[in-house]
Formats: structure tokens, sequence, C-alpha cells
């Protein structure tokens, strides 16, 4: 049943295929089709498209920076435990 819905499916899409190039609205490529919007419309998407991709670099280096100060603070209290650990191991019992 599956194998007659996608028999169906391409059969449909090739005649829309043959339909298209013979209407004379022949495109060479699907990134011609942005040629047709307005040039505003476009420079927005390209400058959210933009904005995003700063957005996701500016939090990429802000967890870093923040993992970096985490593992220096770590390292510091694990430091200070160790020295803490060597002193009452140096303490006599009674």
């Amino acid at each position: 049943m599956s194998y007659h819905i996608l028999h169906q499916f391409d059969e449909q899409w090739l005649a829309e295929l043959k339909h298209d190039t013979t209407k004379g609205n022949n495109r060479k490529s699907l990134l011609d089709s942005l040629d047709d919007e307005h040039p505003h419309v476009r420079r927005a998407k390209l400058a959210a498209h933009e904005s995003k991709r700063w957005a996701i670099v500016a939090a990429g280096i802000l967890l870093a920076t923040f993992a970096l100060l985490f593992s220096i603070d770590a390292s510091r209290r694990a430091e200070a435990l160790q020295q803490r650990v060597d002193a009452l191991e140096q303490t006599p019992r009674k």
C-alpha cells in the first residue's frame, strides 16, 4: 500500500515538474526563486539570519567563559581542601 502511495506521489510530482517546464517558467535552480522577492524582504531575512548567527556565537563565548571560570574556581577549592586535609593529617591524634 505504501508503495502505491509513493508511486502516485512520484507521478504527481513528475507531472507538476513537466507542467512547470512547459509553462515557460524555467528555473535553473531553487535559488533563482529568491530573485522574485522584494530586495527589502530578502535583506531583512539575511539580517535576521546574521543576527541569529551572532547571537549563537555570543552565547557560545559566554558559555565557554563561565565554564572556564567555574574550572578555575573548582581548582582553587580543591587546592584549599587538599591543604586542609594535609593539615589535619599532620596533627597528632590523642
